[in-house]
């Protein structure tokens, strides 16, 4: 047994006043005086025996009274707080999951409102000077600070939803790196206590670095849906990357089930700036299935959409987020060569909407890249290092390559350059009298221009030809002759290939209506549309146009949020780097403009939908994963309406001022009792 305050136990000494005052209450006489003496001596020796039992319970109270009443001043305990100061020598780490799986319904309402109760109900249990880790899945400097009890409870009210998204595997580093540190600050500290409060979702149970730990102890409760089902939007995509005024376009979108019932009828709401659409639709239960309208686009610029459905477990998942563009500006560089031809640029001049800038391939410099979306070398027999160095970069930041070959583009530069864009090189020259007869139309780069049976194609004729090895990359040929040649390639890193020159010596391929046809989509498929979506926190660029002045910064706003991103230099481009923790910590899902002085651009964010999981460890996996990493000390509960805290084995001294406190007014009960009712 020890006390909190050994120094009050020196007031015990006070149990000599009751001693005394009884010793002298005891000996008063009182003189009786009665008519006959008959049976006076048989009388006064039974009430004597009585009396004197009765005033010495009555002291024994009265001294048990005084002893408790100093003993609870003293606040007795057993175990140990350390050196005589409550809570000196351990540290209690909390942490309570608030991520946004935590917003699904459990038995008396949302699991982060539950945790934060039982985090709260956990805290009051220590006395004042105990110190407490209060942290939630920020993780940052401010939760790293060791707080009183008072302070605690304040943190545990503060915490609230974040789109972050930790494992436990940096969870339980996180807490025993801060415990470590404190550790070297004061000396004092030997004991640590861990506790999780979490649904512990199984894709964020992750414990691949975790080291042993014989010692500590290991709390974990677990809060569990009601119902563990949700339904919620997985992506968002177009039929047609390219979005004309007046034309209709598919937007699809998938719908998941985590549910083992099928979902009939669930409501779908789909509006962009002049679009609104409700739809309804089925979802076969632990099934994903693909829907999509029709949206027709009425002006040019940007227009922001948004999907939503009516789901009633999890809420903070039934929102996605969609920008574009409708027919942006496109700007295309064409480099030419010796052999470079006019027809190409003739081309590209029908459509209004492109704008053209040319150069000799002897004058090209980086800069001419910025804010081009499709680089043509018309012509180009050598291409020198550095060119094809350039070229390949901006091909990397999302540009699009056009090569079309001069007479003599037999050279190795070139070949490197085809190769390091997908398309196969050029092997040798050949002499042919051949007509194409043949296009992939099947293929989407011809969608919507032909039909796939449409058999009065004018296609051109060949009499010379680069030959190449199509089957060594994985570039798709869309133009053969009758020998089943290819002359027209395209790859997957938006990059497209003649292979023949342009000149009519070679093929007639100029004086055909297919070839104003083939330059103008290339160009179409050539425009840097921004991303539908970008996820929060995910490692993703997102390219800035350059036309804007560098002093000035870049903010994404709406109406409820203005941030300042991290900007990225690549060489000549900037982009926009989001994975930062600051950026999740801020940004919240919705659809914003890109600023500077005036806008630049447009941003959907969403939130990954890795928390719409319903997938969770058991009781038994959580203790049994944790025991195979070498933590020994472990308890892990499920909540229920009908838990108790006090099942969390914090391993903290036992109380007793409270007994003592019942104890002494048993005492004073029982004496007043026996003082009023036991008649001597």
């Amino acid at each position: 047994m020890n006390f909190l305050y050994p120094n009050i136990l020196w007031f015990l000494s006070l149990i000599a006043l009751p001693i005394i005052i009884h010793l002298f209450h005891f000996r008063r006489h009182k003189k009786l005086y009665f008519s006959s003496l008959k049976f006076i001596h048989s009388i006064e020796q039974e009430k004597k025996a009585v009396k004197k039992l009765k005033n010495y319970i009555i002291l024994l109270l009265r001294v048990l009274a005084i002893v408790f009443v100093v003993l609870a001043f003293a606040q007795p305990y057993t175990g140990s707080f350390g050196n005589g100061s409550s809570g000196s020598d351990r540290l209690i780490s909390i942490y309570v999951d608030n991520s946004n799986s935590m917003s699904a319904k459990g038995t008396n309402g949302e699991l982060l409102s539950q945790a934060k109760t039982n985090a709260k109900e956990i805290i009051s249990q220590f006395s004042a000077n105990q110190k407490f880790i209060i942290s939630s899945n920020e993780l940052n400097g401010v939760q790293e600070r060791p707080l009183s009890k008072n302070d605690a409870l304040f943190q545990v009210d503060q915490i609230n939803y974040t789109p972050i998204q930790r494992n436990m595997n940096t969870i339980i580093n996180w807490q025993r790196e801060i415990s470590e540190k404190e550790n070297k600050s004061n000396r004092k500290l030997n004991k640590f206590s861990y506790i999780l409060l979490s649904d512990f979702q199984r894709d964020f149970f992750k414990l691949d670095n975790i080291k042993k730990d014989l010692n500590s102890p290991y709390d974990l409760i677990q809060f569990s849906p009601q119902n563990k089902s949700n339904c919620f939007i997985d992506s968002v995509w177009f039929e047609s990357p390219i979005h004309r005024i007046n034309e209709e376009n598919d937007l699809y979108f998938r719908l998941v089930n985590k549910s083992n019932k099928e979902i009939i009828n669930l409501e779908v709401n789909v509006q962009t700036d002049s679009f609104d659409k409700d739809l309804f639709v089925d979802i076969p239960a632990q099934e994903k299935i693909t829907s999509s309208v029709q949206i027709k686009n009425t002006s040019k610029g940007q227009v922001f959409g948004k999907i939503e459905i009516r789901d009633q477990m999890m809420y903070w998942d039934d929102l996605f987020y969609f920008s574009y563009t409708i027919e942006p500006s496109n700007n295309i560089l064409i480099i030419n060569g010796d052999d470079h031809e006019e027809y190409i640029t003739n081309a590209f001049k029908t459509e209004t909407s492109i704008s053209i800038e040319e150069v000799d391939h002897k004058l090209v410099n980086r800069n001419l890249f910025k804010e081009k979306n499709l680089i043509v070398l018309n012509g180009v027999n050598d291409i020198s290092t550095g060119l094809s160095s350039d070229i390949i970069s901006f091909s990397k930041m999302g540009g699009s390559i056009f090569i079309i070959p001069g007479r003599d583009a037999l050279k190795s530069n070139t070949n490197l350059l085809l190769t390091n864009l997908g398309l196969p090189p050029y092997s040798s020259k050949r002499a042919v009298n051949l007509n194409a007869n043949k296009i992939a139309a099947k293929d989407p780069f011809f969608k919507s221009i032909f039909e796939p049976s449409d058999e009065t194609l004018n296609l051109p004729s060949y009499q010379n030809i680069y030959t190449s090895n199509g089957r060594n990359t994985s570039a798709i040929p869309l133009l053969f002759l009758r020998d089943k040649s290819p002359v027209f390639f395209k790859s997957f890193q938006k990059a497209f290939a003649l292979y023949s020159d342009l000149s009519l010596e070679s093929s007639n391929l100029v004086n055909k209506s297919i070839f104003p046809v083939l330059c103008l989509r290339i160009a179409e498929l050539s425009k840097r549309n921004s991303s539908l979506y970008t996820i929060i926190g995910q490692n993703q660029m997102i390219p800035v146009s350059g036309s804007y002045k560098a002093e000035i910064p870049i903010k994404i706003k709406n109406k409820r949020t203005e941030f300042i991103p991290k900007v990225i230099q690549n060489g000549s481009y900037k982009f926009i780097d989001l994975s930062g923790p600051e950026a999740i910590e801020k940004l919240k899902e919705g659809n914003y403009r890109i600023f500077t002085d005036q806008p630049i651009g447009s941003l959907s964010l969403n939130t990954d939908r890795k928390e719409s999981s319903v997938d969770y460890m058991s009781s038994k996996s959580i203790k049994t994963a944790l025991q195979q990493k070498g933590i020994r000390n472990i308890n892990v509960e499920k909540f229920s309406k009908d838990f108790d805290v006090t099942k969390i084995n914090l391993n903290q001294p036992r109380e007793y001022w409270r007994i003592c406190i019942f104890i002494v007014l048993m005492c004073v009960i029982s004496e007043i009792l026996i003082s009023k009712f036991w008649k001597n």
